[in-house]
């Protein structure tokens, strides 16, 4: 008899045009209580999609991150759904808030197109995401959070920390594992020493993320990134130096070097890299023994002017903010 019920509801799944595996992934927006209760804790994974608005200069759109979070978010959950049978992979709209746009390589805090947080402030709201769904019993949990700022990184790190030690689950932030970046990285390898020497050391909106976007977007990208002037460095150091003019356009590289190709190249690379990481976690690998992007880019001394010069803008900000609230209360 459970065999027939189960051959009618499959038939039924069919029937409906979906997989078993997309049955699986539900989304916290379209359930009520009741069906949020009865899920199983103990294999029940949730995704919280983040995104964060940043300029990506003249030819990407400011959500460019967001779009790759939300792609990446959707392959995952299909492709554990499709890997692990009787897990329930539950879906959060995304959170479009982030730290420290890459404009601020240059020491540009204020760029259109940015629209960021303080990295304190994105810390507290995933780690009030932790709790509450740590306290609701949840032990899984992946953000998904493309961009690649340090304090960005360190700080969804942090919230992942927090619900460890505090709940004993595993919140596990995918993109500041460098396994995964790996997946992107080696994509890479196969362009040719020309193409290399122009694009230079691009970290920001370049041929990468320009092809990425020709690949999952293209209405988003502008047709003028084919005339698009290098603005790049041949190390790190000349790329850094390259972002600090009051003229810069905000990109780093070449992106008139893009294609459709090469971006869905990156993205199938990228996306098996975080997929393969991700089931390793599920199958009970400690997250710790991946290493860490922010702890890379921490031993950096460059990223480390960075991090100082974001962190005194978060403490005057949060200075000033806090100064108007005390004047409230008089």
């Amino acid at each position: 008899m459970f065999r027939s019920a189960l051959s009618l509801f499959l038939a039924l799944v069919a029937s409906l045009g979906f997989s078993t595996a997309e049955a699986q992934v539900r989304r916290v927006t379209e359930l009520n209580t009741t069906q949020i209760r009865a899920l199983d804790r103990s294999k029940t994974l949730v995704i919280l999609p983040g995104g964060i608005l940043e300029e990506h200069g003249p030819y990407l759109p400011a959500y460019t991150d967001g779009v790759l979070s939300e792609r990446l978010t959707d392959e995952l959950a299909r492709g554990i759904a499709a890997q692990k049978p009787g897990w329930t992979v539950l879906v959060f709209p995304q959170v479009p808030l982030g730290a420290s746009g890459s404009n601020e390589l240059g020491g540009h805090f204020s760029f259109p197109g940015t629209y960021a947080v303080r990295p304190s402030t994105l810390r507290a709201a995933f780690m009030d995401l932790a709790t509450e769904l740590g306290d609701q019993g949840f032990r899984w949990i992946f953000v998904v959070h493309v961009h690649g700022a340090p304090l960005h990184n360190r700080a969804l790190d942090q919230a992942g920390d927090y619900f460890h030690d505090v709940y004993g689950g595993r919140m596990v932030h995918l993109w500041g594992l460098i396994p995964v970046l790996g997946g992107w990285g080696s994509a890479l390898q196969g362009l040719t020493d020309a193409q290399k020497k122009e694009e230079g050391v691009s970290l920001h909106a370049g041929m990468d993320e320009t092809s990425l976007l020709l690949y999952l977007k293209p209405e988003l990208v502008s047709p003028l990134y084919k005339e698009a002037p290098i603005v790049t460095g041949a190390t790190l150091a000349q790329a850094f130096d390259a972002t600090k003019p009051a003229s810069w356009p905000g990109y780093l590289g070449s992106p008139r070097q893009s294609s459709a190709a090469l971006g869905e190249t990156i993205w199938k690379s990228f996306a098996a890299a975080a997929l393969e990481v991700s089931l390793k976690i599920l199958d009970g690998v400690d997250p710790a023994t991946f290493p860490r992007y922010a702890d890379y880019l921490e031993k950096q001394p460059l990223y480390q002017e960075w991090i100082r010069a974001a962190n005194e803008r978060d403490a005057a900000l949060e200075a000033k903010q806090r100064a108007w609230l005390e004047k409230q209360k008089k």
